[in-house]
């Protein structure tokens, strides 16, 4: 790569930086609502086990929290990737600002990549979270049938 092509590179790339730097605040917000909605209605559900299994069903429940289960995995695997994204775009800023363009090039394609993997895995925990909501949903709306007499869920002695 000539130095003529390397500088109009190095122009795009710090282009593209400022419309990163926009995006990593809002990215970091969504980040922390699906970690707190999926980890919440993970443990919300387990704390309510009796009563969705009463209401959805054994299989609409356990889809539901291997769903909520999921999204919060890859909510958090969103904030490691986003960390690696940022630590491999500050060390490709110092390697230019040494003057090792051969590794600006290296850090520059790690930094796109995990920034790419966060991506993907906010808009699949995004996915997993929503399908687990309307799992549950549809399972009680299909376990009770229209007719069936209104009955409490099951209460335990140690309520």
């Amino acid at each position: 790569m000539s130095n003529q092509d390397f500088e109009m590179f190095m122009k795009e790339r710090d282009l593209h930086q400022k419309e990163r730097e926009v995006l990593f605040s809002n990215e970091s917000f969504a980040i922390g609502v699906l970690q707190a909605v999926s980890g919440g209605a993970l443990f919300a559900g387990i704390s309510q086990s009796a009563t969705l299994i009463w209401l959805a069903g054994r299989v609409a429940f356990l889809t539901f929290t291997s769903l909520m289960g999921a999204a919060l995995l890859a909510a958090v695997l969103s904030a490691y990737s986003k960390h690696e994204y940022k630590k491999w775009d500050v060390k490709a800023r110092a390697s230019r600002d040494s003057g090792k363009y051969p590794e600006v090039l290296t850090r520059d394609r790690l930094s796109t990549l995990y920034l790419a993997l966060m991506r993907r895995a906010m808009a699949s925990a995004l996915l997993a979270f929503a399908v687990g909501l309307i799992v549950l949903l549809a399972g009680s709306w299909a376990h009770v049938p229209a007719t069936a007499p209104a009955q409490p869920a099951p209460h335990y002695a140690n309520d």
